[in-house]
């Protein structure tokens, strides 16, 4: 994993010195800084690689990978990319100490797009391409692309894919080809989204990083505005691609071999959330024509999918939003995108069992021996999922609510609504934020323990808790 990111500064390097930065400021590249990353980055994961390789020699049954293992690879291999993907932002940005370049290290792999940089327009035009490059490496997990190209045990690749995403792996008859399919069509997808984005009017350097992030479902972009300065025609592309990323990514891959009524069923997920998202859209864009919304149309629906698919961008000033428009905008950071793909937030498909769960809870209470099978996408649910699901939203709520207290404390200046909606974005990897922590200096004049408690949430909400969690647990270092 180590080694992959290393490979993915040196393509970043390469990337800078190709693409034109028109209309930007001449910053040179910091090649010494380059250099020094990308010989850590690759020195470790070279030593790590052997240490390995000797280590496997020795053995004498095959390399199968345990639960356990997986688990621990999860959550120790995210906080050491992590820390290596801050490299260089502490070596090649301006005055960015080990605590900022960490926030956005962890912030870039998780997609979730808080960023510590009040003035992006500013950023070497390096920093800028990396930053969006370790977005779109970590919308379909690292994990995911060490079992594409490196990962030689079907077994373990199932566990660790299990493991770090939200894509079932029941749904995957042969894992390496799906996932190699998989990651082809999110190229793809990007390479399409970049194309028009340079045909509706961007440069090619804008196009190139918003495309990174857009389908990643990320957020990073290269103006200090974010998307409130681009053409109606540039904000209408990117709300397809947005929602593009946030679709279960299977979904594609049946498309050519299931029929309509059958991908209905079958993905039925998909379809609670296109409704969602055009719900919600309509109802703000009511309140628009009723003279409370002051926005116009196309703002709202680009503002309101960049929330529910954790994307982040800013159509336009959303903090001069309604209640009700401040209070749909965090619902939808709560709920977020489709299990399997790139988005961040709880799940669609986790509202819909937890609504269905509840529904047969109630009728059980006036009917005890009544037997209600709970399907999701026509095939039944397991009982062991809905443990998994109140462990989920158990941990969610008791995260949310100890975070937002423990960021009073350190940050007595803030309002309870800009610690609240900080937490929420950080632990749903989402990027957006209201109050003092909408603000372009929002995350970065919060003190180094808030930053660290910022951090230690997205990687948690990105491991969906378990695979980070259970890493302070003695019984899992235990041998047995």
């Amino acid at each position: 994993m180590v080694l992959l990111l290393g490979i993915a500064m040196g393509l970043c390097v390469g990337l800078s010195l190709i693409i034109p930065t028109e209309g930007r400021p001449d910053v040179d590249l910091e090649l010494g800084g380059w250099l020094i990353s990308l010989s850590i980055a690759l020195g470790l994961g070279a030593s790590l690689w052997s240490i390995g390789w000797i280590t496997r020699k020795k053995k004498v049954t095959g390399p199968v990978m345990h639960q356990r293992e997986a688990i621990t690879l999860v959550g120790v291999g995210w906080i050491t990319c992590s820390i290596v993907a801050s490299l260089p932002y502490c070596l090649c940005a301006p005055y960015v100490t080990f605590p900022f370049a960490f926030f956005e290290g962890v912030s870039g792999l998780s997609t979730t797009g808080a960023t510590i940089f009040p003035d992006v327009e500013k950023l070497p035009p390096s920093i800028l391409l990396w930053r969006s490059l370790t977005q779109w490496v970590g919308g379909m997990g690292i994990l995911a692309m060490f079992v594409v190209i490196l990962s030689g045990s079907l077994t373990s690749s199932k566990t660790l894919i299990g493991t770090e995403s939200s894509m079932s792996n029941s749904d995957l008859s042969s894992l390496r080809q799906t996932m190699r399919r998989l990651w082809l069509l999110y190229l793809i997808f990007t390479v399409i989204c970049g194309m028009g984005l340079k045909f509706f009017g961007l440069s090619t350097f804008q196009a190139v990083n918003h495309a990174l992030t857009c389908v990643a479902t990320g957020g990073f972009g290269t103006e200090n505005t974010s998307a409130a300065n681009f053409s109606v025609a540039t904000k209408c592309w990117m709300i397809l691609f947005m929602l593009i990323g946030a679709v279960t990514f299977p979904f594609y891959l049946s498309l050519k071999k299931m029929k309509l009524a059958e991908l209905r069923v079958r993905f039925e997920e998909v379809w609670w959330f296109l409704g969602f998202v055009i719900i919600v859209s309509l109802t703000l864009i009511l309140e628009h024509f009723f003279g409370h919304l002051s926005d116009e149309i196309i703002n709202i629906v680009f503002n309101v999918v960049s929330f529910v698919t954790s994307t982040g961008y800013a159509g336009s000033d959303y903090g001069e939003w309604t209640r009700l428009g401040t209070a749909i905008l965090i619902l939808l950071m709560i709920v977020g995108g489709c299990s399997g793909s790139t988005s961040g937030g709880l799940k669609v498909s986790r509202a819909i069992l937890w609504w269905r769960f509840v529904h047969r809870g109630l009728q059980q209470t006036f009917r005890p021996k009544l037997v209600v099978p709970i399907k999701l996408n026509d095939r039944p649910v397991p009982d062991s999922a809905f443990g998994q699901l109140f462990l989920v939203l158990t941990f969610f709520g008791f995260f949310t609510l100890f975070g937002t207290i423990i960021l009073q404390l350190l940050e007595p200046s803030h309002s309870l609504m800009g610690s609240l909606s900080a937490v929420i974005t950080c632990v749903c990897n989402m990027g957006p934020s209201f109050a003092e922590s909408g603000t372009a200096h929002g995350f970065a004049e919060t003190t180094v323990a808030s930053k660290f408690l910022f951090i230690f949430l997205m990687i948690l909400g990105r491991l969906e808790y378990v695979a980070l969690l259970v890493l302070f647990s003695r019984q899992l270092w235990k041998k047995y």
